[in-house]
């Protein structure tokens, strides 16, 4: 009799310990799914952040800021769903509302124009970011077309006033220390990159365009003068700025190809 209640026992025992081992795996595999899961969601978080936080307000429409905040806000609260409740992150979490209310609201943001190349190509590179997450988006079906196509309407003019601002501020530089040569380049990489907005596009940019070419007009004597009382250094100033005009190419081909893709879908 003994001895089969030993049995038992130790039948019990084996089968509480298989539960609690299995219990125990589970519990694990659960844990580390939700740290996974946090871990993404924290990575695709930062993607998102510096393109809200980052871009100077001006440069995009608010319609587009708003729908980058809105996605930014969107994977912290999954986050959050998540039952992520690390200091650092509610705290990070309140700081983000508070950035999307004001940005909502913000719908005229003050002009702050870029003040040299570095910045203008730092700002370049974020938005680059912004293509790709605007594409990824469209192929997941998390945006329309005709949203897609809009957006990325507004893109390419970002990235254009970018180039011009650029521009603007190192001829400024130039004219501030009366190299008047040096200025023509960077003005006419104004003219150069608004020869891609011939027609409707244009309009956007048409006050740009008149004062650039009243600027080329007034300094034009003074930098034929420079040239000839000094040697010709214009090539140690030319840049034709190939990375932002690849990136408007890169663009560019996205737009129209999803323009195209409409047409055919229509027809």
């Amino acid at each position: 009799m003994i001895a089969l209640i030993v049995s038992s026992v130790i039948v019990v025992l084996a089968f509480v310990t298989l539960f609690l081992v299995h219990h125990n795996k589970i519990k694990e595999e659960k844990r580390i799914q939700l740290e996974r899961q946090v871990k993404e969601l924290d990575s695709q978080a930062k993607r998102y952040e510096p393109l809200v936080t980052k871009i100077r307000p001006h440069l995009l429409p608010h319609g587009l800021r708003v729908g980058l905040a809105e996605r930014w806000i969107q994977i912290l609260h999954q986050r959050q769903d998540l039952g992520d409740k690390n200091p650092d992150f509610l705290e990070q979490l309140a700081d983000a509302e508070e950035r999307v209310r004001d940005i909502k609201t913000q719908t005229n943001p003050p002009v702050q124009p870029i003040e040299d190349k570095q910045k203008g190509q730092e700002v370049l590179n974020q938005l680059k970011n912004v293509q790709f997450l605007i594409m990824k988006d469209y192929r997941d079906g998390k945006l329309s077309e005709t949203k897609g196509q809009q957006f990325m309407t507004d893109l390419r003019h970002a990235a254009t006033q970018v180039v011009i601002e650029m521009n603007q501020a190192q001829a400024n530089e130039q004219l501030k220390n009366k190299k008047y040569r040096a200025a023509m380049i960077y003005f006419n990489n104004i003219m150069k990159e608004l020869k891609k907005y011939k027609g409707t596009d244009q309009t956007q940019f048409r006050d740009v365009l008149h004062e650039t070419k009243s600027a080329i007009e007034k300094i034009k004597p003074l930098a034929q003068q420079e040239l000839s009382s000094g040697p010709n250094m214009l090539a140690a100033g030319m840049e034709d700025m190939e990375e932002e005009e690849n990136f408007q190419s890169d663009m560019q081909k996205a737009v129209m190809a999803s323009k195209a893709k409409a047409r055919s879908q229509r027809a």
